[in-house]
């Protein structure tokens, strides 16, 4: 494998899975799928244009099965992108043209979110590739803040958002125009999955379990029906509490929330400072009433619903300003909300946004140390923000996997990592659950442990 981490035989080889799922996806014949190299279905190719090239990327585009991009087919490689751009593309945008030939633009982008999506970039210095969202990034923001990787690691991700269902395939195109899609054939993208479910229910199992069995003895049952005072909770909670608290039970949330497995908690804290809910807290959500101020246009929006806002998860004991402003705060001058874990909102008929991503808002700012970072690795300063913990970097990094969508860290990931400081020792179990109170956060912006709390793509 070459020593700057790219491999262009295996990228190749993911390339080439990528494809042939693409193909028979789309009901076409298994022995019909294109069989010529990127380099064999552009030949002849030019000496001036073979010359221009990074070696290590000559060999991944003699390897890799073509489709050569062409504006008109409908027919896309993956769901985020076109095909392989053909020669005289490669170089071709003049926002290329700023940095000479050290960038070429591989893949072109579906334009899923924006129409001046880019989509992955190839670095010929680093040997590095990145999806880009939007060509403006590429002008204006600082390249060492993006999230550059080798390009095998971005084709992975995509093999197993695929394995996931997370991505999926479909042939017959009657469908777009019944389920009025948006046309990425032959793929399409769901809010949430099965794997979603059941990935956050098995590390909220996993976190809750690391607390309970370091409780100290004082907060065993017996000796809790001691305390009249000392509220139990019970998981999960009713159809009607979801119900009530505005969540829809085929959501993300509400299929999350409906899937835990039953048990009786004598524990509130399952984080510094953030804590479960009881039914009443669940049911008084902060934005509530505020649910009808639609994010969308009401020409857009013609009998679709409304319940569209974001929804406290986990309570912290502090207030914030909401980093929330339009539509539920409609004049854009938000006011404080409490702190704590929120999923972001999503509506339910944009099914390209993710079901399951979260924010975590705290009571005080967090990047101006130097020391916090982003789920990407850079480092948040100059920045400094109380919701931006677990996040892509706010301004120009995003995943280097996804557009638009990436910045959010997955519930499953937060959860995981939050149980991951408990087992190692990091967080302390008191009779409440975690001990520190939320204060214990400022730990992610500090030269000694900042690691913790970075939680890669």
């Amino acid at each position: 494998m070459p020593r700057t981490g790219f491999d262009p035989y295996l990228s190749a080889q993911l390339h080439n899975q990528i494809l042939e799922r693409a193909w028979i996806g789309a009901g076409r014949d298994v022995a019909s799928v294109p069989s010529k190299t990127w380099w064999e279905e552009s030949s002849p190719i030019p000496f001036d244009l073979a010359s221009r090239l990074n070696p290590n990327l000559i060999r991944f585009l003699r390897s890799a099965r073509a489709i050569i991009f062409d504006a008109s087919s409908d027919f896309h490689l993956f769901y985020y992108l076109i095909a392989l751009h053909g020669k005289p593309e490669l170089f071709q945008d003049s926002s290329l043209r700023l940095w000479g030939d050290r960038f070429v633009w591989l893949y072109p982008s579906t334009r899923t979110k924006s129409d001046e999506e880019v989509g992955i970039l190839f670095d010929q210095e680093t040997e590095l590739a990145s999806f880009v969202p939007d060509w403006i990034d590429m002008v204006f923001f600082d390249m060492r803040r993006w999230a550059w990787r080798p390009l095998q690691h971005i084709l992975q991700a995509y093999l197993d958002i695929i394995d996931e269902g997370k991505i999926s395939t479909y042939s017959d195109r009657r469908k777009e125009k019944l389920d009025d899609m948006f046309g990425v054939f032959p793929w399409e993208i769901h809010q949430h999955t099965p794997m979603d479910i059941e990935r956050a229910v098995s590390a909220f199992t996993r976190l809750l379990d690391a607390i309970e069995t370091r409780l100290p003895s004082s907060s065993s049952h017996e000796q809790g029906l001691e305390n009249p005072s000392f509220e139990e909770i019970a998981l999960p909670y009713s159809e009607s509490v979801i119900d009530a608290s505005f969540t829809k039970l085929d959501s993300f949330t509400g299929s999350f929330l409906s899937a835990l497995p039953g048990r009786q908690l004598r524990f509130r804290y399952i984080a510094p400072g953030i804590r479960l809910q009881n039914s009443d807290e669940f049911i008084n959500q902060p934005f509530a009433e505020r649910r009808n101020n639609h994010p969308f246009p009401e020409r857009l929006r013609a009998g679709q619903a409304t319940s569209c806002f974001p929804l406290l998860l986990f309570r912290g004991d502090q207030e914030n300003k909401s980093p929330w402003s339009r539509p539920w705060f409609p004049d854009g001058n938000a006011s404080n909300i409490p702190t704590g874990f929120y999923i972001e909102p999503v509506h339910e008929t944009y099914n390209w946004s993710s079901g399951n991503k979260t924010r975590l808002l705290l009571p005080f700012n967090i990047g101006s140390n130097g020391f916090a970072r982003s789920s990407n690795g850079v480092p948040f300063f100059p920045y400094s923000w109380p919701d931006q913990l677990y996040h892509s970097d706010l301004f120009s990094g995003y995943s280097g996997y996804l557009p638009w969508d990436s910045r959010s860290s997955y519930l499953h990931k937060v959860l995981e990592k939050w149980a991951e400081r408990v087992e190692m020792g990091d967080w302390l179990v008191g009779k409440d659950g975690v001990v520190g109170g939320i204060e214990k956060f400022k730990e992610a912006d500090t030269e000694g442990h900042w690691r913790e709390y970075v939680i890669p793509w």
